[in-house]
C-alpha cells in the first residue's frame, strides 16, 4: 500500500485550498521524500508549494497549467534535496472523481522531465475533489506504476483518509465489537478494522499488546522479534505454553492473536529490527508499538518514527532488585511523532550501548526500560503498562478520551503522571533541519546488508 503522509492539518488545508476557487481548477506542488519497502512506498510530504495567480499560463474549469518557470524552480529544489515532486490539482465539480484525458496527456509530457531532473523521485499526480482524492505514481516514460491508496496526517492524533470520502462501507459490524462501538463509535471501530499495526518485540509487554489489539479488531498485525521462547519466558508471555519452548516468539504470538480473532491477518518476521530489510517492513504499517528491549533497536525505531513520519508508542517497564528484594520500579509509555519529543531529546538512549547493538547482534548488558533477562519481570506490571499503551493508541487513532502522550509510572508509590516533553530544536532525529520527514534521502542507522 502506498501512503501519502502529511504533518498535522496539512492535507486538510491543501484540499480546502485546492477547492476554494471552484469552479476554477487550482494547482499545487508537493515536495515528497520516499520510503521504499517491498511492494510499495511511504510518501512523506516535506512541503506544499502553492503557486501565485501569475504562475498559471492557463486556468479554467477543466485545466490548470502551471508556468515552466514555476515547475523548474520546484524541480530544482527537489533535485538539490534528493527527493521528488507530486503535482496536485483540483477537480472541483467532479463527484465521480477520476483523472481526465488532459491529466493523462500532461503526465506523458511531464514524467520524463521530472525523472530526468530529479532522478531520486518519487513522482506522481494527485487530484482532489468534493468526494475525496485520486493519486498515482508514474515512471520516466509516463506510465502509471501504482496508485496512492491512503492519505494520512500524523501528529499526536493520526488521521486516515480513503480515496472516496463518502464512506462506501456500510456493512454491519460483527457483534463481537458491540462493546467497542459503545466506547468509540462505529467510525472508530471501522478505523481500527482498516489499520495495519506492527508490534516490535512480542515478549512480556509485546505479547499483551498483541492480545489486546487482536481483540480490539485491528485489521492486520505485523509481528517482529528475533528470539525463540525460553522456559523462563512462560511466566509473562501471553499465549505461550510449555510446548512452545524453542519456537519463534512471533509464531507463538501469531497463533495467540488468531485465537483471539480468527479473521485477523497476521504477518510474522523472526528477525532483528536493527537490520534494514526487517525495519523497512514497518513502512507498510499505519502505526507501530515498540516493545523491544535494547538501546540499538529503540534507536532505530525512534529514528524511523520521525524520518519516515511513522507514528509509534514506546513501552518500557523496569524492576530493580537486590538479593531478591525489589528496590525500585518504573514504567513509561511514550508516543513518538512530530511534534512530540523523541527518545534522543530526554535522553533515554545510551550511545555506547546503541553502537554495540548495531555493530553486533547482541543485547546490551545494562538493564534498560523493558524486561531483559536475567532482570526481574512480572506479568502484572507488564500488562498494566501495555494496557496504558494500547489506550494511548486508541486515543491517537480513534479519538478515545485521553490527551496524554507521555506517561511515567512509579508503581511502588502508586502513581502515574503525564510528562510534558519539549523537543530539542537541534535534535539530530526530530528537528526539521535534520532527519525529520527526510525518508530515504537521509542516512538511517540500521544495519545494511551487502548485496
Amino acid at each position: 500500500m502506498n501512503r501519502l503522509v502529511f504533518a498535522a492539518g496539512e492535507w486538510s488545508a491543501l484540499r480546502d485550498g485546492l477547492l476554494a476557487h471552484a469552479p476554477l481548477e487550482t494547482a499545487a506542488a508537493l515536495i515528497v521524500a520516499g520510503g521504499r519497502f517491498d511492494g510499495g512506498m511511504r510518501l512523506i510530504v516535506q512541503d506544499v508549494i502553492r503557486p501565485d495567480p501569475s504562475d498559471y499560463i492557463a486556468r479554467s474549469r477543466i485545466e490548470a497549467t502551471l508556468a515552466p518557470a514555476f515547475l523548474a524552480a520546484v524541480l530544482k529544489r527537489a533535485r538539490l534535496e534528493g527527493v521528488g515532486v507530486i503535482l496536485a490539482h483540483s477537480h472541483p465539480e467532479q463527484h465521480e472523481l477520476a483523472f481526465s484525458h488532459v491529466d493523462d496527456a500532461s503526465q506523458k509530457i511531464l514524467a520524463p522531465v521530472q525523472h530526468f531532473r530529479c532522478p531520486a523521485g518519487p513522482h506522481g499526480f494527485l487530484v482532489a475533489g468534493p468526494t475525496g482524492f485520486r493519486g498515482r505514481l508514474f515512471d520516466a516514460s509516463g506510465e502509471t506504476v501504482s496508485a496512492i491508496d491512503r492519505i494520512q496526517e500524523i501528529s499526536r492524533e493520526v488521521r486516515n483518509y480513503a480515496p472516496d470520502s463518502r464512506g462506501g462501507n456500510h456493512a454491519l459490524l460483527p457483534d463481537v465489537f458491540d462493546r467497542n462501538v459503545r466506547a468509540f463509535g462505529v467510525e472508530g471501530q471501522r478505523i481500527l478494522n482498516n489499520l495495519t499495526v506492527a508490534i516490535v518485540g512480542v515478549g512480556g509487554t509485546g505479547s499483551v499488546v498483541v492480545e489486546e489489539l487482536a481483540r480490539l479488531g485491528v485489521g492486520r498485525l505485523l509481528l517482529i522479534d528475533p528470539e525463540e521462547v525460553e522456559q523462563t519466558n512462560l511466566n509473562r508471555l501471553v499465549g505461550a505454553r510449555s510446548a512452545d519452548v524453542g519456537q519463534p516468539k512471533v509464531l507463538v504470538a501469531r497463533d495467540a492473536a488468531q485465537r483471539a480473532q480468527s479473521e485477523l491477518q497476521v504477518g510474522a518476521i523472526s528477525g532483528s529490527i536493527v537490520d534494514e530489510p526487517v525495519a523497512r517492513a514497518l513502512l507498510d504499517c499505519d502505526f507501530v508499538m515498540c516493545c523491544t528491549d535494547s538501546h540499538g533497536s529503540r534507536a532505530v525505531l525512534n529514528q524511523i518514527a520521525y524520518q519516515y513520519r511513522l507514528p509509534m508508542i514506546d513501552v518500557g517497564v523496569r524492576i530493580d532488585a537486590r538479593d531478591e528484594v525489589v528496590t525500585a520500579m518504573s514504567t513509561r509509555v511514550q508516543m513518538l511523532a512530530e511534534p512530540l519529543a523523541c527518545l534522543n531529546c530526554h535522553p533515554l538512549l545510551n550511545p555506547v550501548s546503541v553502537r554495540r547493538d548495531l555493530l553486533a547482534d547482541v543485547r546490551s548488558d545494562p538493564y534498560f526500560v523493558g524486561h531483559f533477562e536475567p532482570q526481574p519481570a512480572v506479568i502484572s506490571l507488564n500488562a498494566a503498562t501495555s494496557s496504558m499503551a494500547v489506550s494511548m493508541f486508541l486515543s491517537a487513532v480513534t479519538g478515545f478520551p485521553g490527551s496524554a502522550r507521555h506517561l511515567v509510572g512509579r508503581p511502588i508509590e502508586g502513581s502515574v503522571r503525564p510528562v510534558s516533553s519539549v523537543p530539542d530544536p537541534n535534535c539530530i532525529v526530530c528537528a526539521r533541519d535534520n532527519a525529520l520527514a527526510k525518508g530515504d534521502s537521509w542516512p538511517m542507522i540500521w544495519r545494511r546488508h551487502e548485496g
